[in-house]
């Protein structure tokens, strides 16, 4: 190996561009074949080097398509690529292993908008690089670690993302979807939201939606009339009608104490109704609040805010120690949606 390369080494300063591509892409095919000796990774790199930076971009995608599934490729070599433009850079980006998380954050912070947009939607980027991409609040870039599921989110990124998502409803949709959206910005999400859900009714029914009569977020905040339940109902009637009904919205209505709205949302979001879900909450306090939540498909990660609003309300009296925790989580990881909706309906029907 180490005497191909030597070879190799003085061909490489050959000046035709037709054989100084055939030269790197042979090279390259080499080099991906077997595993290098320790002696020879070096020169493969200062070869492949040589011949990437006077090759053409045609060339240069080439190799970045065959070194990025290699484990062992040349680390300077698939440096210098990832920092080429990004129809090159595209695949070493997105797949080699050879990217150290201090590649990525310097490819982050002198980078093009492209190159951070792809590193985004890399698989498994760590909470250092995702607070790099997060700094300078690009719309595009934000979106793409939104949808990137892998990606472990930094503090600093969760804050980024949820104050652009006041601005930006697909980002929030984005969010809503996350499960490890931390449950205090996850409740914050949920807070800025229903305004825009607000916005949409008014927009969809006008002065028949019933909100005209209470203004801006005072809809969760107010007790409206006397007849609570029945403006409730009332609300999440059109809410559904709009297709804008979810959790967030329930979960603002309990934040905010207004109980019957809650109720409405919950009980609908589960597929029950009012009377059922409410017999189901006396029953079974903190797991019939699990139940819901997994039946709704709220996410678990906010189920503790879910627990403080019934505490504040009252009608869950009891502390929420370890044993109720552990018991909760069995609902969320045993249960799917359906199977959730079935037990909290037999609890209440138990009463």
């Amino acid at each position: 190996m180490n005497a191909t390369l030597n070879a190799l080494s003085s061909l490489a300063r050959v000046r035709d561009p037709e054989s100084r591509a055939h030269l790197a892409l042979g090279i390259t095919e080499i080099c991906t074949a077997s595993p290098l000796s320790r002696r020879a990774e070096p020169l493969a790199d200062e070869i492949l080097l040589s011949l990437a930076r006077k090759a053409e971009q045609r060339v240069r995608m080439a190799m970045a398509t065959r070194l990025a599934d290699c484990d062992w490729a040349p680390h300077e070599v698939i440096r210098f690529l990832a920092f080429d433009v990004p129809a090159v850079a595209e695949p070493i980006i997105a797949r080699s292993s050879r990217l150290t998380e201090g590649d990525l954050i310097r490819l982050a912070i002198d980078g093009t908008l492209d190159h951070r947009c792809l590193i985004a939607r890399r698989p498994e980027i760590s909470m250092a690089v995702t607070s790099e991409l997060a700094r300078r609040t690009e719309t595009l870039v934000l979106h793409a670690l939104a949808r990137n599921s892998t990606a472990s989110l930094s503090e600093l990124a969760c804050e980024a993302l949820i104050q652009a998502a006041r601005e930006d409803e697909e980002l929030a949709r984005l969010l809503e979807a996350r499960p490890d959206l931390p449950g205090v910005l996850a409740a914050e999400l949920a807070t800025d939201a229903v305004q825009h859900i607000e916005e949409r009714i008014r927009d969809t029914f006008g002065n028949a939606s019933g909100i005209e009569t209470v203004p801006g977020s005072d809809v969760v905040t107010s007790a409206l009339q006397d007849d609570e339940d029945t403006l409730a109902s009332k609300l999440i009637e059109k809410l559904e009608a709009a297709g804008t009904l979810n959790g967030t919205f329930a979960l603002r209505a309990l934040t905010q104490g207004n109980d019957p709205l809650f109720d409405h949302a919950i009980a609908s979001l589960c597929t029950l109704s009012v009377s059922h879900w409410r017999k189901a909450m006396a029953a079974g306090g903190i797991r019939a609040a699990a139940l819901a939540c997994r039946a709704a498909r709220i996410d678990r990660s906010v189920f503790p805010t879910v627990l403080r609003g019934l505490q504040r309300s009252g009608r869950i009296h009891s502390e929420l120690g370890e044993d109720a925790m552990a018991a909760a989580a069995k609902v969320f990881s045993g249960y799917t949606a359906g199977t959730a909706h079935d037990s909290l309906r037999r609890m209440a029907d138990s009463v």
